[in-house]
């Protein structure tokens, strides 16, 4: 009897699995549409802005009650759905899609419908961050007004799309490659000859790369969005070690002029990328590359280069610029991730509402979202550079657990790796701070303390070398000593 018993309850399951997968693909796609707003423009924020640090495990609980009971049992239906859509043997399987793929499908299609569609949820994208700013102006920015044909950062990405592969954007190269023998820039294999025969056949492209350098002025405005989300290293740093080998090379040749003026041009370059008014992360990864590449080749391998005599070492500290950032500068650049961020992979998303990851929480998401950069500008601005160790940063974010499964993964793709950029960041402080240093001990003062930590930095005068101080925190970074040339 009881084995009878169990054969029935097998055959009656058995037959209840295809209904319940047909009850779970006809009802949980239901139920999320009925989730979703209306119109996907037209948001609803709660009264009161959250205050992310202060979420308690039992306002998170509480979240969790009768109201979020129907999400969470979402949750896991979702979740487990999309394990079963990508289990090897299922026979429905498909590639898993992501939430905006949706959107980028639309704008990469060449089906006209498909065009005013993607440009319907740009405008209304426009609409989304127009509500963000004015429920957290402390994110907005002011945007410069900038003739075209004075606007280096406009300059450089029409520069860079000449040298695209053809229908690649973002792949541009240098048009012949810096020789190897020349491509470390430590001077090791440095041959004189090689640079010069290289230089000379590059002569017209290292000229248009400095005078770009050389525009005093940058900015963002009314240049479209897809022309510079994404800024390539290889490009910007290929650009900057061409005119810095063409600085050493002058140098040599004597022509002092020349050697400041591609030194000024390299540096220029990267802050045409970071010294926008909304930078992201990536643009300003590309900025302090380059900027600490540039400080510590000129100080060894091109001003010891110089004929003897010539060595004007303010005029080189001038053309090198070499700047401490305080946490305020963090903070811009933080809010210019939240415009790039939010602009190209969260905003048109949420205002798609035919995105089939769409979440059911979008007011949530966007608050969250806003939230986690309002709080590091209220801790970051106004804060003098000799507070930033002790200022806290979230390595990760905050509590999520009042957010919907789908908008709990969308805000930790959007986060990842900010702790460890935060840290490279505070590393190039310190490393320009070391710069700042050492033109101080060439000019005659007085070895100065690293203004981030306070501590001394170290000067051999017998071997012209300058350390980083001691201290844990000088260990992680790493810095490299530095062999000063004699004025």
């Amino acid at each position: 009897m009881k084995n009878k018993t169990s054969k029935s309850f097998l055959i009656a399951m058995t037959a209840l699995c295809p209904l319940t997968v047909a009850l779970y693909f006809g009802l949980v796609p239901e139920l999320e549409a009925m989730r979703r707003p209306k119109i996907a423009g037209d948001l609803e924020f709660p009264e009161k802005r959250p205050d992310l640090r202060r979420v308690s495990n039992q306002e998170s609980q509480s979240r969790s009650g009768s109201g979020a009971s129907s999400g969470l049992s979402l949750d896991w239906f979702g979740e487990n759905f999309e394990k079963l859509m990508a289990w090897d043997k299922n026979p429905w399987k498909r590639q898993r899609e992501t939430f905006g793929s949706h959107f980028l499908k639309l704008k990469g299609s060449k089906d006209p419908a498909d065009q005013a569609k993607a440009r319907r949820i740009e405008q209304l994208a426009d609409s989304i961050l127009r509500q963000l700013l004015k429920r957290y102006p402390e994110l907005a920015v002011e945007m410069r007004k900038v003739a075209p044909e004075r606007n280096g950062f406009l300059k450089f990405l029409e520069f860079q799309e000449r040298y695209n592969k053809p229908g690649q954007p973002f792949s541009a190269t240098l048009p012949v490659p810096i020789p190897d023998s020349l491509s470390k820039l430590d001077g090791a294999t440095w041959d004189t000859e090689t640079a010069r025969r290289w230089l000379d056949s590059q002569r017209s492209f290292i000229d248009e790369a400095r005078s770009i350098g050389l525009l005093p002025e940058r900015s963002v405005a009314d240049i479209d969005l897809d022309q510079w989300f994404f800024i390539p290293a290889r490009f910007a740093k290929g650009c900057s070690d061409a005119l810095l080998l063409d600085a050493r090379l002058a140098a040599e040749d004597g022509d002092v002029d020349r050697a400041l003026a591609s030194v000024q041009a390299a540096v220029g370059l990267a802050d045409h990328l970071g010294e926008v008014e909304t930078p992201s992360l990536l643009a300003t990864t590309v900025q302090i590359l380059v900027h600490l590449g540039t400080e510590r080749y000129v100080l060894t391998e091109v001003m010891p280069h110089l004929p003897p005599g010539t060595m004007d070492v303010s005029a080189w500290q001038n053309a090198l610029n070499p700047r401490v950032q305080e946490p305020g500068d963090f903070a811009r650049v933080m809010t210019g991730e939240f415009y790039v961020g939010g602009r190209y992979w969260l905003f048109p998303p949420v205002a798609d509402a035919e995105d089939p990851k769409y979440p059911p929480d979008p007011e949530a998401l966007l608050d969250t979202y806003s939230g986690i950069f309002v709080d590091v500008v209220n801790t970051h601005r106004g804060q003098p550079v000799s507070r930033l160790p002790d200022i806290e940063f979230q390595p990760s974010p905050p509590d999520l657990s009042h957010l919907s499964r789908q908008s709990r993964e969308i805000m930790e793709m959007l986060w990842v790796g900010s702790g460890a950029w935060r840290k490279g960041w505070d590393r190039a402080q310190s490393s320009s701070a070391m710069t700042q240093a050492a033109f101080a001990v060439m000019q005659g003062q007085a070895v100065p303390n690293d203004p981030v930590y306070g501590l001394p930095y170290r000067w051999d005068p017998e071997t012209r070398t300058l350390s980083a101080p001691d201290g844990p925190a000088f260990k992680d970074m790493d810095l490299k000593p530095l062999k000063l040339p004699k004025p």
